[in-house]
């Protein structure tokens, strides 16, 4: 398969569009498009794109804006510091990208693809985690479903994919802690005393209580999870996570506070929060929905933005959504998920940026065949190692 075969430049595209092309242009669309019927079809599609109204002015600004809104509908993996386009296999889109891309599921010849091959044992996450009680005692989830007590008569169910604690007792006094950790390409959901419920991936650690005080909520978190904090005016839930207190009455939000990562991220869903830092509480913000706060462990500030939640709590729902991010967040994301070591040949790999909408469960050969197809970069692997090159 040529390269031609893989891509074309957007630019042609768009001048055949606006009847700009020369004759060497003309040529080599023609070729691209007799390759492959999905390439007439993504022609036809851009086509649309501009006749319902999306006229650009000829720069390199407008016709990576032009590519990136045609892709973003696609939910194509595109760089967004150049203008290629790409045949991707299988495509996996929503109800609204299907209305433009359903036909693109081209056959990859994994010859050329190249990695595709090497990934065999290179498999998704799965429900796996240990919980730790207050004795020490500790009970890996992975194992048939099972229920057991805890020592104060709180019943604890295991289905083998959720956590559920469940307790006849009225609030308790004395307080005990257990501890949930996710290890890397795992998961958990978990159903707290209070019926609060909290989606926990990979690398995570949550402590808390087995049964809640009579005046307020806590739990302690490392990594990230999504909360849907059952309501109660009279005791506060409060989220703990490095220098960071988030504090709800009930809401859902998502908080990302891995510890190799220089921020915090909290983003809302529904409802409001309060988040301050632990060590000034006198610095603070309240958070709206489409809102997420930003804290940086470096300089210990504290700033809010509006978002696309969906970018941020897609993994809770089975999928990754990334805008325009670099490609070592993308790796780093992918990474824990798929429990694999990443190394970069280079620096300048690390801040290429890139857009897509994947399956969370999607074969992880899949995933770097669509990267490696931008022509930016290229993977090889051993065992569990990524070298991208």
């Amino acid at each position: 398969m040529t390269e031609l075969n893989q891509n074309i430049d957007f630019e042609i595209i768009w001048k055949k569009i606006h009847n700009q092309t020369s004759e060497e242009e003309e040529t080599l669309l023609k070729q691209w498009l007799s390759e492959n019927t999905a390439h007439r079809k993504y022609f036809d599609s851009a086509l649309n794109y501009y006749t319902n109204g999306s006229q650009f002015a000829n720069s390199p600004a407008e016709l990576k804006k032009a590519l990136r809104n045609i892709h973003r509908k696609a939910g194509i993996f595109s760089p967004a510091r150049n203008t290629r386009i790409i045949a991707i296999t299988s495509i996996a889109a929503s109800i609204l990208f299907l209305i433009y891309f359903q036909f693109l599921k081209l056959e990859i010849n994994p010859e050329i693809i190249g990695v595709e091959q090497q990934v065999q044992s290179i498999v998704p996450g799965s429900n796996k985690a240990v919980l730790i009680l207050a004795d020490g005692t500790e009970h890996d989830l992975t194992s048939d479903e099972n229920t057991f007590t805890d020592a104060d008569g709180t019943e604890i169910k295991n289905t083998g994919n959720s956590l559920e604690y469940s307790s006849k007792n009225a609030l308790s006094t004395e307080i005990k802690y257990n501890t949930l950790k996710i290890p890397r390409g795992g998961e958990y959901f978990l159903i707290l005393s209070d019926s609060t419920k909290v989606w926990l991936n990979s690398e995570t650690t949550l402590r808390f209580p087995v049964q809640f005080a009579a005046d307020v909520r806590s739990v302690e978190l490392t990594g990230e999870a999504y909360f849907e904090v059952t309501k109660n005016i009279k005791i506060p839930f409060i989220v703990n996570s490095g220098n960071q207190s988030i504090k709800v009455l009930g809401t859902q939000f998502n908080v990302s506070s891995y510890p190799e990562n220089q921020n915090i991220y909290t983003t809302l869903v529904e409802g409001n929060v309060e988040v301050s830092m632990s060590n000034n509480p006198q610095i603070k913000l309240t958070l709206k929905p489409n809102e997420q706060s930003i804290l940086n462990s470096d300089n210990n500030q504290i700033q809010k933005r509006t978002v696309d939640i969906n970018q941020y709590v897609a993994w809770k729902d089975g999928r990754f959504v990334f805008r325009e991010q670099p490609l070592e967040e993308i790796m780093g994301t992918l990474s824990k998920w798929y429990d694999v070591q990443v190394v970069f040949s280079n620096e300048r790999d690390k801040k290429l940026m890139f857009t897509g909408n994947l399956e969370r469960y999607a074969d992880f050969g899949d995933i770097l065949a669509k990267i490696e197809k931008t022509n930016e970069v290229s993977f090889n692997i051993e065992n569990n190692t990524i070298t991208i090159q």
